[in-house]
């Protein structure tokens, strides 16, 4: 951000907060520079709901004020989430390059020092990532220490933050579960990453004792219902649960209909807070549709989800996502989507279609993954001449995506985009772009949900060939 300008802010926002009038605000201001933007305008939400749109001037900069604040997590979303922490008096500036989100992310004036806190922890966790891989090979009387001395650096960092700053208990909560719940979590991935889920019945090697951090565990609590950290733990921890209640049947699937229909009823029987749970169900549920390749089971999840929710949003979302689903089920013919080709010319996959056929979806938001695909697939090309390989651009940006295409010098023939991405999006059931489909020379669909990078995806390529 212009420097003169971050200054003139600041000073305004603080000089705004100590006014004798205004030091019993109940509300505050948020204000920054999105540079790169994606979008005209950014989201501020809480806990699911929209607060409002805020948009972007000419100079891709925005202020807007909150006439109440209620002290806690909110979301601030361009393209990309990112979790702030607001205080009634807050006077908030942000600044952020799209191309380095996370990296860019810097905070300044009143309220700053918790934000910019909450991105070092972040941070944290994500240098500790690095290091999980050969950590989970430890044995666990090895592996118990490692994880306790990194937990405890964070709870000192905690202690001079605190001495610094005196934070009041709604945010120092908030810091807690982060370290807390993260160190939760790579407690409870340990038995899976350790002697991997094939042979998870070795977990009854591990102490009796190793599962008692599990007491520890608020099912419940309403401030941190929307911290990704806290929110990402129920999930997979409710993922082990589900496990646990079906391991003696097969082995661990999380796409299964036997493992959604005991993760949702575990998460019934152990969340009573309403809001969170029944966005607890919505995402399980609606990943379960998002993957599905069985229309009956698929149904009987739906009733399940139906059963326990109470958001009557939430099942319509779901059950307009289901019709979609159903419609590209294997066996059915591919929905004939409007593509643009690099001529600018329309056409539906029923005239591009003429030999089986690997469709697969890219982004210009996501430079590493279109990077990785294209160079996955110019060496699938070459194993596998018999297969059609199709890339399509899922961004609005006609010319943006041409772009792209010169540049990296990518097969023009093969490259399309959305001619409607919304409507696309929809029809297709894409929530992640590593989604790939596979259709046959008339345009029946075979696998309406694979991934490239599969250990098995060329065995389903040789199994096609083979029919």
């Amino acid at each position: 951000m212009n420097k003169i300008l971050l200054v003139f802010l600041t000073i305004l926002f603080l000089n705004s907060c100590s006014n004798p009038t205004t030091e019993k605000d109940k509300g505050g201001w948020i204000g920054g520079e999105i540079v790169n933007p994606v979008s005209n305008h950014i989201l501020l939400t809480k806990n699911e709901k929209i607060i409002d749109t805020i948009p972007l001037d000419s100079n891709n900069r925005f202020l807007y004020r909150l006439d109440s604040i209620e002290k806690g997590l909110y979301n601030f979303i361009h393209n990309e989430y990112q979790i702030i922490y607001l205080e009634p008096g807050d006077s908030l500036m942000i600044y952020l390059n799209t191309l380095e989100f996370d990296e860019s992310l810097a905070f300044s004036g009143k309220g700053a020092e918790r934000n910019n806190f909450l991105i070092e922890m972040f941070l944290y966790n994500e240098e500790e990532n690095q290091k999980m891989p050969a950590f989970y090979q430890l044995n666990a009387d090895l592996f118990i220490p490692k994880l306790d001395s990194m937990r405890q650096v964070r709870l000192k960092t905690l202690d001079s933050f605190t001495q610094k700053h005196m934070p009041c208990d709604s945010f120092l909560e908030v810091i807690q579960a982060n370290i807390n719940y993260d160190y939760f979590a790579k407690r409870e991935l340990y038995p899976y990453a350790h002697f991997g889920r094939k042979n998870i019945e070795n977990t009854n090697k591990l102490s009796d004792k190793y599962f008692d951090f599990r007491s520890e565990i608020e099912y419940n609590n309403k401030n941190l219902q929307s911290y990704y950290t806290y929110y990402r733990f129920l999930l997979s921890h409710f993922d082990n649960l589900a496990f646990e209640q079906y391991k003696d049947q097969a082995d661990y699937d999380n796409e299964s209909y036997l493992h959604v229909s005991n993760k949702l009823k575990q998460i019934d029987k152990s969340v009573t807070l309403e809001t969170l749970k029944n966005s607890l169900l919505r995402s399980s549920t609606r990943q379960f549709v998002m993957n599905s390749k069985n229309r009956n089971e698929e149904k009987l999840i739906l009733d399940l989800f139906n059963s326990i929710s109470t958001d009557d949003a939430h099942k319509f979302e779901l059950e307009k996502l289901s019709e979609a689903s159903q419609k590209i089920m294997p066996g059915n013919n591919l929905p004939n989507v409007s593509l643009v080709n690099y001529e600018n010319q329309v056409l539906g996959f029923n005239s591009i279609i003429k030999e089986p056929t690997v469709i697969y979806f890219w982004s210009d938001k996501s430079v590493n993954h279109y990077k990785n695909v294209h160079s996955k697939v110019e060496e699938l090309t070459q194993k596998y001449p018999e297969f059609n390989f199709l890339a399509i651009n899922t961004n609005e940006d006609q010319e943006a995506w041409k772009r792209i295409v010169k540049k990296n010098n990518y097969n023009k023939n093969r490259e399309f985009r959305f001619q409607n991405p919304k409507l696309a999006l929809e029809n297709l059931v894409i929530s992640v772009i590593n989604k790939v489909m596979i259709v046959d020379k008339n345009g029946v669909i075979i696998d309406n949900n694979t991934n490239l990078f599969s250990v098995t995806f060329e065995e389903e390529l040789l199994g096609i060939l083979n029919q």
